[in-house]
């Protein structure tokens, strides 16, 4: 084989190389077209890349995060605050004395959400009124309660 033949073959050889990286560069910048039209279409059209778009997602996930913590930081408050409350009542109208008529006499039972709270009685007469305040821990008083006051009570506690 001579040296032009040689030469020549050489030739070919590159010429054939040159036409595969040719063709694999091609294949490779369509793929990417693909990719970014892709990537445009995922992130829209003011980011660049995935992880820009990663980054920037991350920070808001955090964010939001950072939100919901607080949030529930505000509704412990709020449940806390809200256990202390009047959450139950009861009113009752009866006539504690004979001859009294009319039904003026009442019993106010105030509870929280423990039933905690206060029972109000007045007593009315039409010469007086009288009016008693009783303290309830867990429904029960240190005072006995009366009849009424216990039904008073009892009502707050069931509704």
């Amino acid at each position: 084989m001579s040296t032009a033949d040689t030469a020549l073959l050489v030739a070919a050889v590159a010429c054939a190389l040159a036409a595969v990286v040719a063709l694999a560069a091609i294949y490779l910048i369509v793929q990417v077209r693909r990719m970014r039209r892709g990537q445009r279409l995922l992130l829209g059209a003011d980011q660049q890349d995935l992880v820009e778009y990663a980054v920037g997602l991350l920070a808001r996930v955090e964010h939001v995060e950072d939100r919901a913590d607080a949030v529930e930081r505000g509704l412990a408050g709020v449940t806390a605050r809200l256990d202390g409350v009047v959450q139950r009542w009861s009113l009752l109208r009866y006539d504690a004395l004979d001859g009294a008529g009319g039904r003026q006499s009442v019993s106010l039972a105030l509870l929280d959400g423990a039933a905690n709270g206060v029972v109000l009685t007045a007593i009315q007469d039409r010469e007086y009124a009288r009016i008693y305040v009783k303290q309830l821990v867990a429904g029960e008083s240190d005072v006995e309660l009366s009849p009424e006051e216990r039904r008073a009570v009892d009502e707050a506690v069931g509704s």
